[in-house]
């Protein structure tokens, strides 16, 4: 069965329509204020009805963009001028928004048996209740357009895993509530059609590859890092404010870098413990000085970086000591079950890689490569791309480990 939510922004209409006997009688109510602390990815189809919190939806942008990533079905109503979903565009209204719209596809699902006539719900008198126009991604199915060739409603299969159903100037949401059957009747079908979507979104979540969740505290080169040409297809970007609610599962490895928010990580110091424990990944950069990484003892001495050594280990074994020298925020404390990987030669530990204490790996340092690319640098790049190379790696044996362990 599809487990289907809506996200609510307390507006009247949103009430009426999850009342029973209503489109929406059967869906979840999620507060939008409340969103951080929901696991979206345990929903399959998720509607968002117009009027909606623009603020409160950009906030939560990476946790929408993660349930698209999983295969989700999102269905987005109204003046989306917040940009809060991956190729969202929306700009105001133009004379064509008033008249007439164009039915580019008459044979899809969503508008068989719609005319544009019964599509034309607003006055053609500008400025009177209508709602902008869509600028569509590109590879995008156009549905509905006006009569300059602006979308009003498009199905966007390839800015995401998912699915996404945008539409402003045709808002079936709105005008249900205020009692028109051509709008009941073209949500009901728009409906139909996303749960069979939605159906089919598991098989998508399955074949897809898991990401790595990229915890994001709101720093400068943390943004600039995870929106790296190079590197962004890598991350599923987990803001620390949704890290109590998100099933760390559903990803190939935890990625903290430098400058967290390690009050939040110290809070969720048992969720980090128990994901290790299920055979997780943890990369970490930040200068840990308080009590939430469950291996290793981080000083803030100064280590030699004179004297650089590499381990012996397929991670570190294409690079050279000047792939790893420029600066350290810090030193960890050797310990029995941890691999150095980049040391000092007289004690001090830059990067070790602890796959003993727990069924998962724990990769940590202190030489904030991805700060660094951040901030542009090319120095860093080379070990961040073996750390990736690495990781992904893991996510291929990832299968046959578990498989070997069934049986």
């Amino acid at each position: 069965m599809v487990r289907q939510a809506i996200i609510s922004g307390g507006v009247a209409y949103h009430y009426g329509l999850i009342q029973p006997g209503q489109p929406f009688a059967g869906f979840e109510v999620l507060d939008v204020g409340d969103l951080a602390g929901v696991d979206l990815n345990r929903y399959d189809l998720v509607v968002v009805p117009r009027s909606t919190d623009g603020e409160a939806l950009r906030a939560r942008r990476y946790q929408i963009a993660r349930f698209l990533d999983q295969g989700g079905v999102l269905l987005a109503f109204g003046e989306l001028w917040a940009d809060w979903f991956p190729g969202c565009r929306w700009e105001e209204e133009c004379v064509e928004d008033t008249l007439e719209p164009v039915v580019t596809a008459p044979d899809h699902p969503i508008v068989a048996g719609f005319s544009a006539t019964e599509l034309h719900w607003h006055p053609a008198r500008e400025r009177w209740c209508c709602h902008g126009h869509l600028v569509a991604p590109p590879g995008a199915e156009v549905l509905v357009r006006n009569a300059r060739g602006d979308p009003w409603l498009y199905v966007d299969r390839v800015s995401t895993n998912g699915v996404i159903v945008a539409t402003s100037n045709l808002d079936p949401d709105t005008h249900t509530f205020h009692g028109s059957a051509v709008a009941r009747r073209f949500l009901d079908n728009l409906l139909d059609w996303a749960r069979a979507e939605a159906a089919a979104s598991r098989s998508r979540r399955g074949s897809h590859p898991r990401k790595i969740a990229g915890l994001y505290s709101g720093v400068h080169f943390q943004h600039a890092f995870y929106d790296d040409p190079e590197f962004a297809p890598a991350f599923a970007v987990l803001p620390v404010w949704e890290l109590e609610a998100v099933d760390l599962n559903d990803y190939a490895a935890l990625w903290v870098p430098r400058e967290s928010n390690q009050t939040l990580l110290t809070r969720n110091r048992a969720k980090i413990q128990a994901y290790l424990q299920a055979g997780g990944i943890l990369v970490c950069f930040e200068e840990v000085n308080q009590p939430w990484l469950p291996v290793g003892t981080w000083q803030p001495e100064r280590p030699n970086l004179d004297t650089l050594t590499l381990g012996n280990h397929p991670l570190v074994a294409g690079l050279t000591v000047d792939d790893v020298r420029w600066h350290s925020h810090g030193r960890y404390e050797r310990h029995p079950n941890a691999q150095v990987l980049v040391g000092d030669g007289d004690g001090a530990v830059l990067l070790f890689l602890d796959e003993q204490t727990f069924p998962g790996a724990v990769l940590a340092g202190t030489m904030d490569p991805d700060c660094h690319a951040g901030f542009g640098t090319e120095t860093t790049r080379p070990l961040l791309r073996a750390i990736l190379g690495w990781l992904e790696r893991q996510k291929r044996l990832a299968p046959a480990v578990k498989a070997t362990a069934a049986s």
